[in-house]
């Protein structure tokens, strides 16, 4: 927002300044005059912001120190960077049943996950103060994008390595515990391609069951589209909040169970999803 406003009256300076006396110009052309002036420094500001971002986050942020609680200063960065992002694709957000989610506590939230766009989507609606995401190491490794992430608070999910899982579970349920956030994982490990979700990884399920936390079932939908619609066509992004199991029912089941039970009910509804398109 700031950075829009910024733009704003930038380009209201510069119309101010051309619309003197002493320039002739047709009400036209003093319009289109201001329309390009702000292109130009929107785009501009756009840009210093994230060359700036960047060099803080390298010269700032270590990898290898663990973040023990979120940056509320990187924490605002992030919201930034994920408005822009979703602005620069075409990226339109909408939710529905959000009004199933919990109210007065935290939770895990387990999502299908369908592009790199997933999280960002869900930050660009939900902002980043409340969730943190878990991620492949990989993206941890991502210039200026790695860096925000650590210092949000987010964490890396090795899981072929079981100690490192374990050790990330173990972190995840201690941020509920301190009521510090809840807590987003994409069950699948990684992005699928096809139609047909990916087997969940059960092992996600443990941070709501080792603290008793309700599991809240989502569907994204669309963010897959974005690299085919840009830059010419908007992105509609749709996350549909499912269903929400009680942390009675999650502790009374199997982690096994409760990621065949949230499997099941995300595809159904991208099942029909997919029909209502054909």
């Amino acid at each position: 927002m700031l950075l829009k406003l910024f733009a704003g009256l930038s380009a209201a300076a510069t119309a101010l300044n051309i619309s003197s006396p002493k320039v002739e110009f047709a009400g036209i052309k003093l319009a289109g005059f201001a329309l390009l002036r702000f292109a130009e420094f929107y785009i501009g500001s756009l840009l210093a912001y994230i060359v700036a971002v960047y060099a803080a986050s390298e010269l700032t942020v270590d990898m290898d120190e663990p973040q023990e609680k979120p940056s509320k200063f990187w924490q605002w960065n992030m919201d930034q960077l994920a408005e822009i992002i979703c602005a620069l694709v075409g990226a339109r957000v909408t939710v529905s049943g959000a009004e199933k989610l919990p109210e007065g506590q935290r939770y895990l939230m387990v999502c299908n996950h369908r592009s790199i766009f997933d999280p960002i989507a869900s930050i660009k609606y939900f902002g980043a103060e409340e969730y943190i995401y878990i991620s492949k190491p990989e993206n941890f490794r991502i210039p200026l994008v790695g860096a925000v992430m650590h210092k949000c608070g987010c964490l890396p999910v090795n899981r072929d390595n079981n100690r490192e899982a374990i050790a990330m579970v173990k972190s995840a349920s201690q941020l509920i515990r301190d009521d510090t956030a809840s807590v987003v994982i994409y069950p699948e490990g990684t992005r699928s391609r096809e139609d047909e979700l990916l087997p969940f990884h059960a092992g996600s399920f443990k941070i709501a069951q080792r603290t008793g936390v309700p599991v809240v079932i989502s569907a994204i939908h669309g963010t897959d589209e974005i690299v085919h619609n840009v830059p010419l066509k908007k992105t509609k992004i749709e996350i549909d909040i499912l269903d929400v199991l009680d942390g009675d029912f999650v502790k009374s089941h199997t982690t096994r169970e409760t990621a065949q039970i949230a499997q099941k009910m995300i595809q159904e509804h991208l099942d029909r999803k997919y029909a209502a398109k054909e």
